[in-house]
């Protein structure tokens, strides 16, 4: 499946003094398609910029269908794709869900 805008969502913005933005993102694509450059393709105008951290939550359908993995990602490249837009982000780190109670 492609990028869908509407997953996207502003969590915080970035503190005065250059800090860093925090996103999620809701997909039903794979992290492994997910972090591959100009995925998200409006980065760069929805106001993405590089260290943004992003939390990339694999959904079986948008926008509440079942959550399956959870990634943590950062904005590692900008500009990316024809129009220079995009962004790329990092392979992520997977969030695992333990429950031993």
């Amino acid at each position: 499946m492609a990028y869908d805008p509407s997953g996207l969502i502003l969590v915080r913005d970035a503190l005065s003094g250059g800090g860093r933005k925090e996103w999620h993102l809701k997909t039903t694509d794979a992290i492994a398609t997910v972090n591959t450059s100009n995925y998200i393709s409006d980065g760069m105008k929805r106001g993405m910029g590089q260290g943004d951290q992003v939390t990339v939550f694999t959904m079986a359908s948008l926008p509440n269908g079942a959550v399956s993995a959870v990634n943590l990602c950062f904005v590692l490249d900008i500009n990316t794709g024809s129009d220079t837009y995009g962004v790329d982000l990092t392979d992520g780190l997977a969030v695992t869900a333990t429950d031993t109670d």
